[in-house]
């Protein structure tokens, strides 16, 4: 054979879904040591992964069905929510970095009390993850990575380690 392939035998004969995926790997390991890929645009940027990566090969052609008509299994809208919350929460603990310095200028109360709302609103936001997380790892095709839930005790001490009281309130 002009590739060099071992063929791969089935009881009925050749694998040829194993053999086109063999060469497939050797034609692109080829073009690769040509530099053919070097000059792609978008080089060294992640892929933009849509919701269809996640699912099984034979599910796909029926979510780009449901895709198109606008609708979504449940447990990629759950996907959907639980990226945007994560991004919310991100969002709320860089406003609390941006606010710091002016919360250490506040009484002691004061300052406590922004401390105690801000990380109530963060925290918040982590439970309402750590629930869709649940829904969607119940829900989801076993093939997909399950989400990781915020250790939420663990990101509280983090919290109150990276915004604690300064000496020089007054």
């Amino acid at each position: 054979m002009a590739y060099g392939i071992t063929m791969p035998m089935r009881e009925s004969g050749f694998d040829i879904q194993r053999v086109i995926e063999l060469i497939a790997e050797r034609k692109i390991e080829e073009a690769m040591r040509e530099g053919k890929f070097d000059d792609l645009p978008g080089k060294g940027k992640p892929l933009p992964l849509d919701e269809e990566w996640f699912a099984p090969p034979e599910l796909r052609p029926a979510l780009r069905l449901l895709k198109s008509a606008g609708v979504l299994p449940d447990w990629l809208e759950r996907a959907r929510e639980i990226e945007r919350l994560r991004e919310d929460t991100l969002r709320l603990w860089r406003i609390a970095e941006r606010e710091y310095p002016r919360a250490c200028q506040l009484s002691i109360e004061r300052f406590f009390e922004w401390r105690e709302s801000t990380w109530q609103r963060i925290a918040t936001l982590m439970q309402q993850v750590n629930r869709l997380i649940l829904a969607y790892n119940c829900t989801a095709p076993a093939n997909t990575c399950p989400q990781i839930p915020f250790q939420i005790e663990r990101e509280r001490e983090r919290f109150y380690a990276q915004f604690k009281q300064e000496p020089s309130h007054p």
